[in-house]
């Protein structure tokens, strides 16, 4: 947490620097901006999250490693877009995508939405091959206020896995229960760099019974875990 605190405090001071140089705000993309029909935005990033010891001390660094991710948000009318995703640590792929509707007042604005994911996962150790695939739905809400020269966005997501199949060589393991996993909550500030571009950077908090990229740990624990990460980027 304390690594998290010094990176908001430097882009703060980041931000006040360019905020001298541009002007520019029609580019964010966590912030809602519901008044974008035909407008396509995109974003490329990554996620280091901080894993809690009871897992830390199973997983591999592969296991630990960032996850790197592109993001696009398509204007399908005034007030809904569409909003889709790709992350991976290179033992597992994310794929996400959902629609959402928003409205705006003055320099408020918010959106809410639902997005489906399909995710799954390789990895041979020891002899052994270790799948798995499932998917997750994630309504969601965010809230934004926009300043003169950047922006701030809160958004909260519920986890909700639909399905889950795992293996490891012949046993299989599936269910297709759905099943409430837990919530997010993030906080972003976004800044207008140059032209186009924009700069991402925010701090998620998971606090869920399962988180993803951890997988190939197999954990057992039936309860819930605080994981937060840190989130930076660049709007294109």
């Amino acid at each position: 947490m304390r690594t998290a605190k010094n990176l908001l405090l430097r882009y703060l001071l980041f931000l006040l620097f360019f905020s001298t140089l541009s002007a520019q705000t029609d580019g964010y993309f966590i912030y809602p901006q519901p008044e974008m029909e035909g407008k396509y935005i995109s974003s490329v990033g990554l996620l280091a999250a901080g894993l809690p010891e009871d897992q830390v001390e199973e997983a591999s660094t592969t296991i630990r490693g960032p996850l790197f991710n592109y993001r696009g948000l398509y204007g399908l009318s005034k007030n809904f877009q569409l909003d889709g995703a790709v992350y991976t640590n290179i033992i597992t792929f994310h794929f996400s995508v959902g629609p959402k509707w928003g409205l705006s007042f003055d320099r408020f604005a918010f959106t809410v939405g639902y997005d489906i994911a399909y995710w799954f996962g390789k990895l041979e150790r020891y002899g052994f091959q270790s799948k798995i695939r499932g998917w997750i739905s994630y309504p969601n809400l965010t809230v934004g206020y926009e300043f003169e020269r950047f922006a701030i966005s809160v958004k909260s997501e519920l986890i909700i896995l639909t399905s889950l199949k795992e293996s490891q060589d012949d046993i299989d393991v599936e269910t297709d229960r759905s099943s409430f996993a837990g919530v997010t909550l993030g906080f972003y500030i976004e800044q207008p760099l140059w032209k186009d571009n924009y700069m991402l950077i925010g701090l998620k908090m998971n606090f869920t019974k399962f988180y993803y990229p951890t997988w190939a740990a197999f954990a057992t624990f039936d309860r819930y875990l605080y994981i937060p990460e840190i989130v930076l980027g660049i709007n294109l």
